[in-house]
């Protein structure tokens, strides 16, 4: 279902109309292990869509002290960029609803059979 939600997210999207849809087709599912008391699921994606999410890129450099000259109307201007860059958020709002979920869910589970435990337990008078 995550997977349904991120590509549903990516089409609602206003990209440029250079968008190829490469991040649209890298969307995947890739591994899912469930046991009793843990669980692991691995997706897919190309890395540059955490930078749509974030609405960051070319031009932010790590340890940056702020002063981004790439988000200056007139270097903009000067380098042909139109739109300012902003947050697209298609994947860190659905991760953060979905993890919350998830947790809500296996803890429920997890106290189901903790509490199951006590169930099965007798009291024996000496």
């Amino acid at each position: 279902m995550m997977v349904t939600i991120w590509r549903d997210r990516i089409a609602l999207l206003d990209f440029l109309p250079s968008h190829t849809g490469k991040l649209l087709s890298s969307v995947q599912k890739k591994n899912i292990k469930i046991s009793e008391s843990d669980f692991e699921f691995v997706f897919q994606f190309v890395e540059y869509g955490i930078y749509v999410d974030n609405g960051t890129g070319n031009g932010y450099r790590k340890g940056n002290p702020g002063d981004l000259e790439i988000l200056d109307k007139s270097y903009r201007y000067e380098h042909g960029m139109k739109r300012q860059r902003n947050r697209r958020p298609w994947f860190s709002i659905s991760w953060d609803i979905s993890t919350c979920v998830i947790k809500d869910a296996m803890a429920y589970l997890l106290g189901e059979k903790f509490s199951g435990l006590f169930d099965i337990l007798t009291s024996e008078k000496v």
